[in-house]
């Protein structure tokens, strides 16, 4: 898992300076100059909720939709504030959340409090600033138990995503569940788990993160999500975190935003008959990269 947490590398800094210099030309980039997305954009955001400058960088790069990581101490009248702020500027708000240990079927219950908690928040929205679902970021890929027991943490994480469709549905809850995919999960042999996953969110947000190989790592995921007509989404890393490790293969840091323009019209000519989406992780380094 590559999280913000880990931070920049050392050559990020020379960028952040750089791009301090010219905060003005984010706001007032012409309509021209935008990134293009016809099928929809958005934007991980991890650390804070969006202030005025985020704002500003999301509507420079035609962003649609945020997903948005709410920290418990937030409260209420913040969320609603943000969710107010959005609105205001046509974007979207999803809330992201999740953590690989969320795959145990003891941890269903995390997974089921952020939707009681969206469902508890946009009763007290206009119906134009209600969240409109959640992104569920699990990844149980990475967990320890993972090298030894894969197949029961599968069962298990697929389990805790139906019983949350179910929940969903159950208590009309007007909320859309989206599930984040590695492209790998059919080159695991779980194409079978990934179907299952497809069928039960609304959305799914394919982690492309192999440049090498970015038209042909979602084909699996294309066809299931054609069969089950459900949204897909293809997310760019663009952290520079792991930029040594995995030899400049994972992150578009270095490469910039336009390299990922040239990425995403290769992936949208391939699969013509699907419209594809894309998001950027994080809004942190989307900043940067604009600048």
């Amino acid at each position: 898992m590559i999280n913000e947490s880990e931070g920049p590398l050392a050559d990020a800094a020379s960028i952040i300076n750089d791009a301090s210099e010219n905060t003005e030309g984010e706001a007032t980039m012409p309509e021209a100059d935008r990134p293009k997305h016809p099928f929809g954009a958005g934007v991980f955001s991890w650390d804070h909720l969006a202030d005025e400058t985020d704002i500003e960088c999301l509507v420079s790069n035609n962003i649609t939709e945020i997903y948005q990581y709410i920290k418990p101490e937030y409260s209420d009248d913040e969320i609603m504030d943000f969710l107010g702020r959005m609105s205001d500027r046509g974007i979207d708000v999803y809330i992201l959340d999740g953590e690989p240990s969320w795959a145990y079927k003891d941890n269903f219950r995390y997974m089921e409090t952020i939707v009681d908690r969206i469902a508890y928040i946009n009763n007290y929205v206009s119906r134009r600033e209600r969240i409109c679902g959640i992104v569920y970021d699990i990844e149980p890929y990475v967990l320890d138990k993972w090298h030894s027991t894969p197949d029961i943490i599968m069962d298990e994480y697929i389990s805790n995503v139906s019983e949350v469709r179910d929940k969903i549905d159950r208590r009309g809850y007007n909320i859309e569940m989206c599930v984040c995919v590695p492209y790998s999960f059919d080159l695991m042999g779980y194409e079978a788990h990934l179907e299952s996953l497809i069928r039960n969110s609304d959305q799914v947000f394919v982690l492309n993160y192999n440049k090498n190989n970015e038209v042909e790592n979602i084909r699996t995921e294309v066809e299931l999500a054609r069969d089950y007509e459900k949204r897909i989404v293809t997310v760019y890393e663009i952290q520079p975190g792991l930029l040594s490790q995995t030899n400049n293969s994972v992150t578009y840091y270095k490469d910039g935003l336009g390299a990922i323009v040239k990425s995403y019209d290769n992936i949208i000519s391939s699969y013509e008959d699907k419209k594809i989406g894309i998001a950027y992780h994080t809004l942190n380094y989307l900043k940067i990269l604009s600048q």
